[in-house]
């Protein structure tokens, strides 16, 4: 197993995750990823969409107004998305994608949880 899996799989031992994907944010492709995609989920899309919104904060200045993007949320009823950014140059760097389900999740934890695994994703 390589480095980086071992990486995703201690990132899917957050309570609720469901997946774990490094993704580039240049080309919006998945690098690797462990774990299920929920049924109907076209992974590969979601992926471009994410890298799509990093590089349009980095388009509109976010960076620069408040310090460096450090993360990507979506909560919806069901689901919490924890995207976060690593070594990240405008528009340039890798997504830490985690998938989660919002029922078996705190919200502040896994967030910070992820932030504290995410360095070890690149290491």
């Amino acid at each position: 197993m390589s480095a980086l899996t071992e990486a995703l799989q201690k990132v899917m031992a957050v309570e609720g995750a469901r997946a774990a994907a490094l993704i580039d944010i240049a080309t919006g492709m998945v690098v690797r990823a462990v774990g299920e995609a929920e049924a109907g989920t076209d992974f590969p899309a979601a992926a471009a969409c994410l890298a799509d919104e990093a590089r349009l904060a980095a388009a509109l200045g976010l960076e620069q107004a408040g310090g460096g993007l450090d993360e990507i949320t979506l909560i919806t009823a069901n689901r919490l998305h924890i995207s976060r950014v690593l070594d990240s140059s405008p528009g340039e760097g890798c997504l830490l994608f985690v998938d989660l389900d919002r029922s078996r999740v705190n919200i502040a934890l896994a967030s910070l949880r992820i932030g504290q695994l995410a360095p070890a994703v690149l290491g």
